[in-house]
């Protein structure tokens, strides 16, 4: 659960549309994704590996420490902190303050509802790794249960949007391959986060045999659930549809359900973002 809940999130309520912009046919959108998992999975075997020689606490930090020198990973270190997780996680929470204020209608602004979700989820973490690791697999059960119920409601209103077609728009040429590239920049978002399970080897009773096979099943469940989301709103919306909308889940609810449809997966997103 700890490798799902690192990368699945906000992304892929959102990034399908993307990536249909720019590749336009059925045939292209699902292999692009198919790209974008094989990549992961390559990289979850490379840290697999990785996590079974050096089972301690610190990811990546670990691994440059041992592999080239302490300097290397403490200047990684301290980018981590300052830069890249902190400014990740910052961002994320400002996403889930905008959804958490048009779910309820808080008055609060969006950098008060951000930095409280910051300290909420600091202290969880701070209570222990068991803790913390409970309450990441609720968000994550949650969030399944939220694209399970977006990709049942695009089956069940399916209008057969996946008829055979021309597998590609254009001959391969250099623009083509431009187009697969530009869509690889949002699959490459979506799939990211598996790496960061790392960080708590040294919390696990057994992390030579756990992490490495929870890093592989981890990222190969998630790449079924992305092909499952994708290959459902191809049914409900099509291609073009899919082109046409900047925020396909909703789309697809507001289709099944009305508005309340549209609550309901504006909350899991929001979900999301949190897990």
């Amino acid at each position: 659960m700890i490798v799902m809940g690192g990368i699945v999130g906000a992304g892929i309520f959102a990034n399908p549309s993307e990536v249909a912009h720019r590749v336009h046919t059925p045939f292209l959108i699902l292999g692009v994704w198919v790209l974008g998992g094989l990549i992961a999975m390559c990289g979850a075997f490379i840290w697999a590996e990785l996590a079974t020689r050096l089972p301690g606490t610190g990811g990546q930090y670990l691994y440059l420490r041992e592999a080239y020198h302490p300097s290397v990973a403490f200047v990684y270190g301290w980018g981590l902190l300052l830069v890249t997780q902190t400014g990740g996680m910052a961002a994320v929470a400002v996403i889930f303050s905008s959804y958490f204020r048009a779910l309820t209608g808080a008055a609060w602004n969006d950098s008060a509802i951000a930095a409280a979700v910051l300290l909420i989820l600091t202290g969880i973490n701070c209570l222990g790794a068991r803790i913390g690791s409970n309450v990441q697999s609720t968000l994550m059960l949650l969030k399944i249960a939220a694209i399970t119920a977006l990709v049942v409601l695009c089956v069940a209103l399916g209008g057969g949007s996946l008829e055979s077609g021309p597998l590609l728009r254009e001959p391969v040429s250099f623009g083509l391959l431009k187009s697969i590239g530009g869509a690889m920049v949002p699959i490459a978002f979506a799939y990211g986060g598996w790496q960061t399970a790392t960080f708590v080897a040294g919390e696990m009773r057994d992390a030579r045999r756990d992490l490495s096979r929870g890093l592989l099943m981890g990222v190969a469940a998630v790449v079924v659930l992305y092909l499952a989301v994708n290959l459902a709103c191809l049914r409900v919306l099509g291609p073009v549809g899919l082109d046409a909308t900047t925020t396909p889940a909703s789309d697809v609810m507001r289709i099944a359900l009305g508005e309340r449809g549209a609550q309901w997966i504006a909350a899991g997103i929001a979900i999301s973002t949190l897990g």
